[in-house]
């Protein structure tokens, strides 16, 4: 059997065979662009076939939905150019011959090619900043709901950044966290349409948000990590890049767009210091965060201070600064007490002295060092003194004679001799052996009514100091 192709309008007129019809209706593969404005003028290349019996005089040979192309130019059977009329939307893109209507349907969508208009604004690199912008070359949208709908976002120096919906004409954008610096300009897309970048910008500058640790000690060498944005933008070769107080860091070193390492320079002034960030194009603001020079401060040992070896609350004097005008500034300075390797919380007493609860102990002496947050100053050796810790009665005539057990502390505590009531020495031995070292003591015969410290002198030699326990009272009672 003989089979004829034929075209369409030929097959029901060919005789003596079967008659195939081939259709020849045009393809679109594919079109580029696949958006445009809505006032039309996009020029869109097909791909597809059968393009050369595109009519180019016939309006209804491309339709972009069912409005005409406002021109058409055939390149070849398989490529072709039509320029899109003004529309709204997202519509199909058809091509007609005399074989016919394409069947694929690739898709355009018309979007609005919106600009941007604001004065030129200052920004902290740091994000968050709303600048206020009317909104050209189309509606925004009569609702926040209908502008959600539209897909409409933007972007700062490049970087996506939130959008508030005000009007049909205007929004606020909300600047986004940025590593860099320097002008930036606004730019809308609607639903992947890029519109015209603004003529305005926005001026990012540098931002510090704070540092770690927030003290330092004013001879230098402490390293803080200052964190904050737009930190790529500086140069490392300039030194005054980051300054502490208006002096230059000894070093520093860009470790990311959101922290710099840097080492803080000595100073002769006690207090605060702004922590700025400069780079070519702005500075970070005067404004910020401050870093707290601090003075090595010590235990003041030059008045008679020492440690009671039975433990408990001592005031101890300070020197080498001062701890604050109220317990607020004495929090802030987050003062702590380091004795040996133990570290113990102080409360405020003064500006020069504080209030700390030590733990017993035996040694002859202990190391103790203040601190200002990670600030450490000198060490300092504080005498350990013997002392009484308890008596078993606390009063008797001033005749004496009664028996009373005296407990002590202390290195040589255990062969402690020379016993005095006051000015009148007693006969004591020691008692039982136990974790506390007491002695019996005769309670001596005094001259006089009234109350007198009970003391002694330790085995290594030592004069026991004072201690509240250690009082002892002589009445006219029998």
């Amino acid at each position: 059997m003989a089979v004829t192709l034929a075209e369409p309008a030929a097959a029901f007129s060919a005789t003596g065979a079967f008659q195939a019809v081939v259709s020849t209706a045009p393809t679109i593969s594919s079109s580029s662009p696949t958006v445009g404005e809505t006032e039309g003028g996009t020029a869109v290349v097909l791909l597809g076939t059968g393009f050369k019996k595109v009519d180019t005089t016939d309006p209804e040979s491309v339709l972009f939905g069912v409005i005409p192309a406002t021109r058409i130019e055939v390149v070849s059977d398989t490529k072709m150019i039509a320029v899109s009329p003004p529309g709204t939307g997202t519509v199909v893109i058809t091509v007609k011959t005399s074989g016919g209507t394409s069947r694929s349907a690739p898709k355009f969508g018309y979007r609005m090619l919106l600009t941007a208009t604001f004065d030129s604004v200052a920004a902290k690199a740091i994000g968050g900043t709303e600048i206020p912008v009317e909104v050209g070359g189309g509606s925004v949208g009569v609702s926040a709901t209908a502008f959600a709908s539209m897909k409409i976002t933007a972007t700062v120096g490049g970087l996506a950044a939130k959008v508030k919906w005000v009007d049909e004409t205007h929004v606020k954008v909300v600047t986004p966290v940025s590593m860099k610096t320097g002008p930036a300009v606004i730019q809308f897309n609607h639903d992947g349409y890029a519109g015209t970048p603004s003529t305005s910008v926005v001026n990012v500058f540098p931002w510090v948000s704070s540092t770690a640790p927030t003290a330092a000690n004013v001879i230098g060498g402490d390293t803080i990590k200052i964190a904050g944005a737009g930190f790529l933008s500086v140069d490392e070769t300039n030194a005054d890049a980051v300054t502490i107080g208006g002096a230059p860091a000894t070093s520093f070193e860009v470790t990311s767009g959101t922290l710099i390492t840097a080492v803080v320079p000595a100073t002769s002034t006690i207090g605060t210091a702004v922590v700025k960030v400069t780079t070519p194009d702005a500075s970070s603001a005067d404004d910020g965060p401050l870093l707290s020079y601090r003075g090595p401060l010590a235990v003041d040992i030059a008045d008679d201070q020492f440690l009671r070896a039975g433990g408990g609350t001592h005031v101890l004097a300070v020197t080498g600064g001062s701890l604050g005008d109220s317990t607020k500034d004495f929090a802030a300075a987050q003062i702590t007490v380091q004795l040996g390797k133990t570290k113990l919380t102080p409360t405020y007493v003064d500006a020069t002295h504080l209030r700390v609860t030590v733990p017993a102990s035996n040694a002859e002496s202990a190391e103790v060092r203040l601190l200002q947050g990670v600030v450490p100053g000198p060490a300092v050796t504080v005498p350990i003194a013997p002392v009484v810790t308890a008596l078993s009665l606390i009063a008797s005539p001033i005749t004496g004679g009664k028996s009373i057990q005296v407990k002590v502390a202390g290195l040589g505590a255990a062969t402690a001799t020379d016993f005095t009531f006051g000015s009148n020495a007693a006969t004591c031995q020691k008692g039982s052996a136990s974790a506390t070292v007491t002695y019996v003591c005769t309670v001596p015969s005094a001259t006089d009514a009234g109350p007198v410290q009970v003391r002694f002198t330790s085995g290594s030699g030592a004069a026991s100091r004072y201690s509240a326990a250690a009082t002892f009272s002589y009445t006219d009672l029998d």
